[in-house]
């Protein structure tokens, strides 16, 4: 029997993002409508969440142009805490060396298609610490950039908020080089990955992303109920 965790963070009021948090105003109550209906104004790169390469690539794919058959698939899951976790140096990118060592710790083997999905140990940082998980944290190296590419991952994601630095995002226009290699080649990005992520260090899973469909101009991304299976 199959068994499947959630690695998505909660989505709410406490939802921080850059742009702010989310706002929701309940339209219809239960006593008086005999239903609950509530109007929420968020980032679509709020809490977990995909990007689309139409969101750092001009003539990038939409959301809604991404087959689901693209993101569900084989995953590994690998342990990279000991060298970036909370009491780690900040701000820095991930070695190669570092992502080989893990995936050699777990027996565990990147095959072509698969998805990448980094715990860096911040997880719960996003929850307990949140100006310090967005101010400091380490995310991907250029140089892993190209190493995934040239496995032919399909999809990496990461208990980060991005995959680039904080310092690309200074002043406009950006130059986020990882979002814009990764993207470029359709391999898709999936940050502040969270949940139930720690039962999971060193598996292979299936995994099942499930974003919600956004359609035309606004599809750079969206909210991800980001799912598991053993």
């Amino acid at each position: 029997m199959s068994t499947y965790y959630d690695l998505s963070h909660p989505f709410d009021e406490n939802s921080y993002h850059p742009f702010g948090f989310p706002s929701f105003v309940n339209k219809q109550h239960f006593v008086s409508h005999g239903c609950r209906h509530a109007i929420g104004t968020f980032s679509l790169h709020t809490s977990t969440h995909i990007d689309a390469p139409y969101h750092m690539v001009e003539d990038g794919k939409r959301l809604e142009e991404m087959d689901l058959k693209e993101l569900i698939g084989s995953a590994v899951i690998v342990d990279l805490s000991q060298y970036y976790g909370i009491d780690t140096a900040p701000s820095r990118g991930i070695e190669v060396e570092h992502l080989e060592k893990g995936l050699a710790s777990a027996n565990l083997e990147v095959k072509e298609g698969d998805a990448l999905i980094l715990y860096l140990g911040r997880s719960e940082q996003y929850i307990t610490d949140t100006y310090r998980y967005y101010s400091d944290y380490s995310t991907l190296s250029f140089e892993l950039c190209q190493w995934i590419a040239q496995h032919k991952v399909r999809l990496v994601g990461l208990d980060a908020p991005d995959v680039d630095l904080a310092q690309e995002y200074l002043d406009p226009p950006f130059a986020p080089v990882n979002h814009r290699y990764l993207l470029s080649r359709n391999i898709y990005v999936i940050e502040n990955v969270g949940g139930e992520i720690e039962k999971l260090l060193g598996k292979r899973v299936e995994l099942i992303p499930a974003p919600l469909k956004v359609k035309g101009e606004y599809a750079s991304g969206a909210p991800v109920r980001l799912l598991a299976r053993l």
